[in-house]
């Protein structure tokens, strides 16, 4: 009974999930465990949660023992929490520790992924993905990632630059294309088939990382909640249908080099932000057909949508206006939707993609050019 407790916990404490394997101070593995009741041993007015209709059988069963580190063992049966670590709790905490166990130790199920996780600062804060979350998103979609060898774990790309800051976009993108390169370098010695990218930056930034992703590798782009916890990078479940977009435009001009791009998913965007020398220029429309809004893209359905209608638009530039040589993209997105249309950039195909940020006056800013 002792051996299956400590295999159904993986030798991790049920509440802090401390590694209760001592391999620091002695020639073989010292376990540092210890398996403490839920309902007390027996009754009486000492015995933490004792107060119960068990019998001394029941007490001593598998079912009501759990594995904690000497710390979470002290505090539970500690007069002080009592009323805190109740029975249910305890429970509760037994259960949802062993079926964790059970899904992330499913390797027959669960395929390996690259993990690539960019964060850069938005308005003056960063938010990145904790090893947690991205681990809870990566179960949920059928993946696993993060091991210790750097080639198959973690790439990190971390802007930690103003977006007001001139180099900081040459930064970003020197750091995307140096991890991008890893990742691919990973993908080629078959380490793993999947990339998965958990990244929140400024638009153009993410346009870039999905540029150099392409879409010629398999890859599973996780979306931000607007929610603490675990399962912040979780994808909730879809809705029944998917949103939908669509285009609208200007007629077409064989002539024109420049062509602007307005897309709107979170939020609309105002002609007035064009900058002055493409006021005159063609322009090319993808709008949401609900209200703009930050929830618009919920679902991996409502992603898929969006990737289908931001090929119809390339596809639109490229007949409407054949010699267009730049396309100038304001956008107002969520990341996930950033990195497809960068993805769904054909470097041989499409015109240089123009990215601009909005700055705080009202007109968006040249800041990266894709082009090649």
């Amino acid at each position: 009974m002792r051996e299956r407790i400590w295999g159904r916990s993986a030798a991790r404490c049920v509440l802090c999930a401390k590694w209760l394997v001592d391999e620091s101070e002695y020639w073989h593995s010292i376990p540092t465990g210890q398996i403490a009741h839920n309902v007390a041993a027996e009754n009486g007015p000492k015995a933490p949660r004792g107060e119960s209709p068990l019998k001394s059988k029941e007490r001593a069963a598998e079912e009501n023992l759990l594995l904690l580190c000497g710390d979470c063992h002290r505090k539970v049966d500690s007069p002080e929490l009592v009323e805190k670590y109740t029975v249910q709790f305890l429970t509760e905490k037994k259960s949802e520790h062993e079926r964790w166990v059970r899904d992330v130790t499913d390797f027959a199920r669960l395929r390996p992924a690259i993990v690539i996780r960019m964060t850069g600062t938005i308005r003056g804060t960063r938010s990145a993905a904790t090893k947690e979350q991205i681990g809870e998103a990566l179960r949920e979609a059928g993946l696993t990632g993060m091991h210790a060898d750097s080639r198959t774990g973690m790439f990190d790309i971390i802007s930690v630059d103003a977006e007001t800051d001139s180099w900081a976009w040459d930064a970003a993108r020197k750091q995307i294309d140096v991890q991008v390169e890893k990742a691919r370098d990973a993908i080629a010695a078959g380490d793993a088939g999947v990339l998965a990218v958990f990244a929140l930056a400024p638009i153009p930034m993410l346009i870039h990382l999905g540029a150099e992703l392409d879409d010629k590798t398999e890859t599973v782009l996780f979306r931000r909640d607007r929610t603490d916890g675990p399962e912040a990078w979780v994808w909730p479940t879809p809705a029944e249908e998917p949103a939908t977009f669509a285009i609208t435009g200007s007629i077409a001009d064989s002539d024109a080099a420049d062509v602007v791009a307005f897309v709107e998913v979170t939020a609309g965007v105002a002609p007035s932000r064009v900058p002055a020398h493409l006021a005159s220029a063609p322009a090319v429309r993808l709008s949401v057909l609900q209200e703009p809004s930050p929830d618009v893209v919920t679902s991996r359905a409502d992603l898929a949508s969006f990737g289908r209608a931001w090929r119809d638009l390339l596809s639109t530039v490229e007949n409407r206006w054949p010699n267009a040589e730049r396309l100038h993209i304001l956008a107002a997105v969520p990341a996930t939707v950033a990195l497809t249309m960068g993805r769904h950039r054909m470097r041989a195909v499409h015109p240089a993609f123009v990215l601009y940020q909005y700055q705080e006056h009202g007109i968006d800013e040249r800041v990266m050019e894709l082009q090649g």
